[in-house]
């Protein structure tokens, strides 16, 4: 999984014994960057793996990988996915950055590319990673927020703590909350960031335990949900992060875990891959009910 706080939350009851099963008698969960995350995606090396919902696309269709959904994670529902300029720039919308350089910290992330789908259909503009009206440049977060003050990048694409930390700046301003501008093109459905995937091999030999193990990934989330103030300043003193930004991310204006696969959730993923599908950012629109292992079926 992700090496960030939002992960160590949500799996910290299955990690401390809080949430266990008859079935599967114990999880190991490793916490990974996104290019060990992409790399891992479709090999043997773990059962379970995180990656974006294009990428599940992409790997189904040109990989030749038989990826399947087990969970859907990471809600961004009004405090994430935004653009960030200097607070003395002459950008003042997302239909300024023509010509203009725009910062994200992974391209290959579902994030960037519903960035592009609301610049692309609110916007009106060419979005496109490469030879299009935006000059795109991948930077981690801490990287991304001073290459942004110092005038090195003009704007930047930050969600998760770089995203806090630039809201929270003085000298930054934010000129699109693309989170809300994606709700708005896409029927109500907040963007949400991660898949939950394994292999399709793997989930027809052991469809007992990875239901079991979606049962467990939702209750560790919903403890978490409840629970987590009473455990941020361990999650703090592992990832980082304040614990104050902890509280904030738990707050379902701001982020919503999820970790499930329920109708709700179906609808979000669906969505987005109507609208990416729509706009030529992935070769198939596929069906969710297919790519995705709905529990107890």
């Amino acid at each position: 999984m992700l090496d960030d706080d939002s992960q160590r939350s949500a799996f910290y009851a299955i990690e401390n014994g809080l949430v266990e099963s008859d079935i599967v008698p114990g999880i190991e969960v490793n916490y990974l960057q996104i290019p060990a995350l992409i790399q891992a995606s479709g090999t043997d090396q773990f059962n379970y793996t995180q990656t974006s919902l294009n990428g599940v696309v992409l790997a189904r269709e040109n990989g030749g990988l038989d990826l399947r959904v087990v969970a859907y994670a990471l809600a961004h529902s009004g405090g994430g996915l935004a653009i960030y300029t200097r607070e003395d720039s002459d950008i003042s919308s997302p239909a300024d950055l023509t010509g203009h350089t725009l910062a994200t910290p992974s391209f290959g992330s579902t994030g960037t590319l519903e960035a592009q789908l609301v610049l692309a259909d609110k916007y009106d503009l060419d979005a496109a990673l490469e030879g299009g009206a935006v000059s795109w440049v991948e930077l981690d977060p801490p990287t991304t927020l001073n290459a942004l003050k110092s005038g090195d990048i003009d704007a930047a694409l930050m969600w998760h703590q770089g995203g806090w930390n630039a809201s929270n700046d003085p000298e930054l301003t934010k000129i699109a909350a693309i989170d809300q501008d994606f709700k708005e093109i896409a029927n109500g459905a907040w963007p949400i960031g991660v898949a939950v995937v394994a292999n399709g091999e793997f989930v027809d030999a052991n469809l007992e335990c990875v239901n079991e193990f979606q049962r467990m990934y939702a209750e560790s989330v919903a403890y978490a949900e409840e629970n987590h103030a009473d455990f941020a300043e361990e999650i703090s003193a592992t990832s980082g992060v304040p614990v104050e930004f902890i509280d904030y991310w738990w707050d379902d204006s701001h982020y919503m875990y999820g970790g499930v696969v329920d109708d709700e959730w179906l609808g979000y993923a669906d969505e987005f891959y109507k609208l990416a599908a729509d706009q030529g950012f992935i070769p198939v629109y596929p069906d969710v009910d297919e790519i995705t292992v709905i529990p107890g079926n």
